[in-house]
């Protein structure tokens, strides 16, 4: 489960409401982005954040915070407040964000978020339902709806939404604990079609075990940081949810389908499922897998022939990168090879490009342009991309 650290901007500051009152504003942090890179030190991947003063506005007010922190920090960051139109939801992807939230069209134009969909893709775009009483709540809090928080979500489902926000309103800045109870009717009604995050009310680890244990995709911490009650690197290791297990036969459709997604070059022989279950027969201790909530995310096939080690193929779901499962698998790999006595390593039918090449020389891969397919171990973690 993602622990999400969040930031409202209100009038350029970082501040938290409570119950979504604006009267309430308090200032929580100085500096948007380096409070940013605090919540990155302590091992946060994604950013959740606000624009209040846009979602007042119906228009994007606070830009440049967002852009700011999208591109001098390695978090993803999600961003929501007055985001009514494709052409908001274009320009913030081109920014650097990796996710953008829809809240009060969701209800008032729902065909903006199947459009949204459609043309972005449900990976970068999540809805929030802000909920008052079990009633959607929108423009910013400010008005209540008669629509049910599950029935609105059943019906974003339909048009393709796979990523929700839930906030219990009355919860929101309160620190008096997550609302178990309508998270968990959420995540029954919609059990198998979408991924939930929660949000409000997050006052210490116990709300963090909570979410985990029903089984959220995320949670959003951020009064409970700002003021102590909640550690944000114990949050992130209590949360953590993959898992890294040796590779499986069984798993192969899902194998092939995540290569297929990642570009990996594929042939009729050596990745069939035929042959990767002779690859996995030869060596049935070197490849691995990386899940999470029951879904393969990652994967790592590698091998070796007595004397040195190959690593076939290694990808990793573009909805889960930056969180270093790539680097996590490749480790569990490596250490693998070694409790067999292989301490040479090869990269084998992997194309060149600039984030695989800065991603490999990390893992202490060394980039050689003398080597073709017949001579690949000369040395210690040898990177080799044939053409």
């Amino acid at each position: 489960m993602f622990i999400l650290p969040a930031i409202d901007i209100h009038k350029g500051q970082c501040v938290r409401l409570y119950q979504g009152d604006y009267a309430t504003a308090s200032k929580v942090a100085e500096d948007p982005l380096e409070t940013a890179k605090t919540f990155e030190a302590n091992g946060a991947t994604w950013i959740h954040m606000v624009d209040l003063d846009g979602a007042k506005a119906g228009y994007p007010v606070n830009t440049e915070i967002y852009k700011n922190i999208a591109q001098n920090t390695n978090l993803k960051v999600e961003v929501g407040g007055g985001i009514r139109t494709l052409e908001t939801i274009g320009a913030y992807l081109d920014l650097g964000i990796a996710r953008v939230i829809l809240g009060s069209v969701a209800l008032k134009n729902p065909k903006l978020v199947a459009d949204a969909i459609k043309e972005f893709g449900s990976e970068k775009i999540v809805v929030g339902i802000d909920a008052k009483n079990e009633m959607v709540a929108t423009e910013g809090w400010l008005e209540t709806s008669d629509v049910h928080y599950i029935d609105l979500a059943k019906e974003m489902i339909a048009v393709g939404v796979r990523y929700f926000i839930f906030t219990d309103i009355s919860k929101d800045g309160t620190l008096s604990g997550v609302n178990a109870h309508q998270l968990e009717a959420l995540a029954k009604a919609t059990a198998g079609q979408c991924s939930i995050i929660a949000s409000g009310g997050v006052h210490t680890i116990e709300d963090i075990i909570t979410c985990k244990q029903l089984g959220l995709y995320g949670t959003i911490c951020g009064k409970s940081i700002y003021q102590g009650t909640l550690d944000l690197a114990e949050a992130i290791q209590t949360a953590e949810t993959l898992q890294i297990r040796p590779m499986q036969i069984e798993d192969y459709p899902a194998l092939y389908a995540l290569w297929v997604s990642c570009g990996n070059g594929l042939n009729n022989l050596d990745d069939s499922e035929e042959g990767v279950a002779k690859y996995l027969k030869r060596n049935p201790t070197t490849s691995f897998v990386a899940e999470e909530h029951g879904q393969l995310i990652g994967a790592v096939l590698a091998g070796h022939d007595g004397r040195r080690g190959y690593i076939q193929h290694m990808a990793v779901s573009e909805s889960c990168r930056r969180r270093g499962i790539g680097s996590k698998l490749v480790a569990v790999c490596l250490d693998a090879m070694r409790k067999e006595g292989i301490h040479k390593v090869a990269l084998v039918a992997f194309k060149r490009n600039q984030l695989g090449n800065a991603f490999w020389e990390q893992q202490g891969f060394t980039v050689r342009e003398d080597l073709n397919y017949r001579n690949l171990a000369l040395s210690d973690m040898i990177r080799y991309d044939p053409e």
